[in-house]
Order: structure tokens, then sequence, then C-alpha cells
């Protein structure tokens, strides 16, 4: 059985404004999302995204949201 291959730091967290989010890439299928508690704007972490969608051949889109009271940018995957 072969193990898929490790992706490197850079690709595997986003940091904003110093705090690193840890994103399970592996998981994040078409149309999955995940929303990140931060007051970074939505087009900073798109810029923050860059890396991943590179590495990764694949598209991402930030948008700014308000769930559950608590501000934030969620993340989708759409390709």
């Amino acid at each position: 059985m072969t193990l898929p291959p490790l992706l490197p730091d850079s690709v595997r967290f986003i940091t904003l404004y110093g705090i690193p989010y840890f994103i399970p890439w592996e998981d994040f299928l078409p149309g999955y999302s995940v929303f990140l508690k931060t007051s970074t704007c939505a087009s900073e972490v798109q810029l923050a995204c860059r890396e991943a969608e590179k590495y990764l051949q694949i598209t991402l889109r930030a948008r700014p949201r308000l769930e559950f009271g608590y501000y934030g940018v969620r993340i989708w995957r759409l390709s």
C-alpha cells in the first residue's frame, strides 16, 4: 500500500495575521467549504490560498461571511 505524498507546510497551513490555519486539502472535494473565524478580509485570504491553488491545481474562492454571530471568511473549492 502506498501513501499519498505529504504536502509541504507552506501549502498545508494558511497563515493570517500570524495565526496558522490547518486545512485538510486531501479531504477538500469540489463543492466543499471551510469557515475561518478571522478578521482578515476575503481578498487577503484569497491571496494566502494562491500557493495551495497552484500546488494542487484547484480553484478556490473566498468570501466574507457572518455565521452564528462570528465574522470570518468561507473558502469554497470550485474545481
